[in-house]
């Protein structure tokens, strides 16, 4: 097989003149911040997750998450239970606010949290657990229930990569938790930045719109339609993650397609699974939907990472690592927590290989081929 024209990233945002327009329409209105755009943005990405939910839309999953916290009532000594595999945003939003985060180990077919070594962590310091649903597969929502009813704990699911995926026929979002979305540029909805805090409990879900807004106890845009005041109040510390129209009309053009695009990555992961060989996949249970934001395996032993890594980009295939647990990272070594004996083996045979839409069949033929002759090489 000829090699493509162009190099494959492994991620790539899925753009067409829809998502020109869209932004176009909102340049040309005017009306660039926060508006009309993002509650309308709110209403359908909730209503395309579930019933009786609402939604706040923010500058980043990460100001989501770290809102949430603070909804919650967690506060500094208090501790949070973090999967070591993720990216440091989890891990910091914890810190941001003065609590601890204590990491936690992860299923060695799933790299999601593992709730029966979660379940040990918990001390009476423990206030919450925040498991991240990685690379799109969902974790086990019936387990994180019983814990949390168990001890009394908030759930606050990192999920980033999880927009439109499903645990046992409910979409993660709605499964009674407060779920924190991303809209980064590679995410599976791309609004270039961007996030989303959603939840079943409206008390909850207007403090965090006043807590990204500086406190304010409206939604401060009115101030200026035709159908505003001047008038407002602060009635809390708060601070700025509001997302703006521009960003949220690309989401809503993104979320028209999702289900499309999500079924195209899971078309593209089918046939990875079929024709790469060698490689350990990483658990798709029938009864759940994993939508592949990411297609990470994990090389034979023996199979050096890095020169993996090094040969398929010299070919034209873009790959990454996701992620470096976070007790491998040298600011969290200072926490002591253990080996964490699952993450810390998976590691050294993580790869990620291109997964996004856009991807051709030829491209898809191109990846598979290169890789295969790559581990070929090495075996």
């Amino acid at each position: 097989m000829n090699a493509p024209d162009r190099f494959i990233p492994v991620g790539r945002p899925h753009v067409t003149e829809a998502e020109k327009q869209a932004v176009v329409e909102v340049l040309e209105s005017g009306w660039w911040t926060t508006g009309p755009k993002v509650f309308e943005f709110e209403e359908k990405v909730t209503a395309h997750i579930g019933q009786g939910l609402h939604g706040v839309a923010l500058n980043s999953c990460t100001g989501g998450l770290f809102l949430a916290l603070q909804a919650h009532g967690i506060k500094a000594g208090d501790e949070v239970i973090v999967p070591t595999w993720t990216f440091v945003a989890t891990a910091h939003v914890v810190e941001w606010i003065g609590a601890v985060p204590v990491l936690c180990d992860v299923e060695p077919d799933t790299l999601n949290i593992d709730l029966a070594k979660a379940r040990d962590l918990i001390t009476e310091r423990t206030k919450a657990i925040m498991p991240v649903h990685f690379a799109g597969y969902p974790c086990d929502m019936v387990g994180l229930r019983a814990l949390a009813d168990e001890f009394g704990l908030a759930v606050i699911e990192d999920a980033a990569h999880a927009i439109g995926a499903a645990h046992d026929g409910t979409r993660i979002g709605g499964h009674g938790f407060t779920s924190v979305f991303s809209f980064y540029v590679t995410k599976n909805l791309a609004c270039s930045e961007g996030g989303m805090v959603v939840t079943a409990d409206e008390a909850l879900a207007d403090k965090v719109r006043r807590l990204g807004y500086f406190g304010v106890n409206k939604k401060a845009f009115e101030r200026y339609s035709s159908r505003g005041t001047w008038y407002y109040e602060v009635e809390e510390l708060g601070y700025k993650y509001n997302m703006d129209n521009i960003h949220a009309a690309l989401g809503l053009v993104q979320l028209a397609k999702l289900e499309e695009m999500n079924d195209r990555r899971r078309a593209i992961a089918a046939r990875y699974r079929a024709e790469i060989k060698n490689v350990d996949f990483l658990r798709d249970d029938p009864r759940h939907r994993h939508i592949y934001h990411l297609f990470p395996v994990l090389l034979p032993e023996g199979v050096d990472r890095d020169t993996a890594f090094t040969t398929l980009r010299d070919n034209g295939v873009g790959t990454s690592v996701h992620f470096i647990p976070l007790h491998l990272h040298p600011y969290y070594r200072r926490l002591d927590q253990g080996q964490l004996p699952v993450a810390t083996a998976a590691f050294p045979r993580a790869l990620s290989l291109p997964m996004y839409p856009s991807l051709t069949d030829e491209e898809v033929g191109y990846v598979i081929e290169t890789f295969n002759k790559v581990l070929e090489a090495q075996t």
